[in-house]
């Protein structure tokens, strides 16, 4: 965490300086709802949260490239359902750093669509089934890939020049844990599981758009 900050200080401070009169610099924060595909459990049942640092560059009146630097919370939750007979719980938390580069395209002056590839890294994790921690201690367990990499397409809105709502879904291009269990996917060339992630963010502009 203390890295995070160090670069969200060190890009601030970039702002501040010559690259101000080409980039633009930022702060983003938000919630997400997520889940894994793979896991045998489905919807949107994990709560979580980002936060971190953007830097824009605008390359035409209706182009833009973006490059991010954020925490993230994703993973998966199936909580004990009592009407449903159904006590077994799961927990899968996942903090990551990523680092998202995404082109952006205005319709409007206001309006704009973005996509683009992000790197994963993986700072911490926690996995529980009814109550009790699944590690590497036990038999069959399959370990976390260090780092992935994901892919997001998502539209945003400029309430005012400084400040922007955004809407993203962000899912994995490679698995995030390898193996042949069951209820893992297939999805291009892997067998495993995937982040399944949709965020809602504010960001905030140091200077005008």
């Amino acid at each position: 965490m203390k890295r995070l900050f160090t670069i969200l200080l060190f890009l601030t401070s970039l702002y501040f300086t010559g690259f101000s009169q080409r980039f633009n610099a930022g702060l983003m924060a938000g919630g997400i709802v997520s889940q894994v595909d793979g896991d045998t459990w489905q919807g949107y049942h994990k709560f979580g949260f980002l936060f971190g640092g953007v830097v824009s560059l605008k390359v035409s009146p209706h182009s833009s490239f973006q490059m991010e630097l954020e925490f993230i919370q994703k993973g998966s939750r199936k909580n004990a359902d009592s009407t449903g007979n159904d006590l077994n719980t799961y927990l899968l938390r996942l903090n990551y750093i990523e680092v998202p580069i995404l082109y952006q395209y205005y319709i409007t002056s206001r309006f704009s669509l973005e996509a683009g590839p992000v790197m994963d890294v993986l700072v911490g994790s926690k996995e529980m089934t009814n109550g009790l921690e699944v590690n590497a201690g036990i038999t069959g367990y399959v370990p976390l890939k260090p780092i992935t990499f994901s892919g997001i397409f998502g539209a945003s809105y400029d309430i005012t020049d400084h400040l922007r709502v955004n809407f993203r879904f962000n899912y994995s291009l490679m698995s995030i844990r390898n193996g042949t269990a069951n209820g893992y996917r297939k999805i291009v060339l892997e067998l495993g599981q995937y982040n399944n992630v949709m965020a809602l963010s504010m960001i905030y502009f140091f200077k005008e758009n």
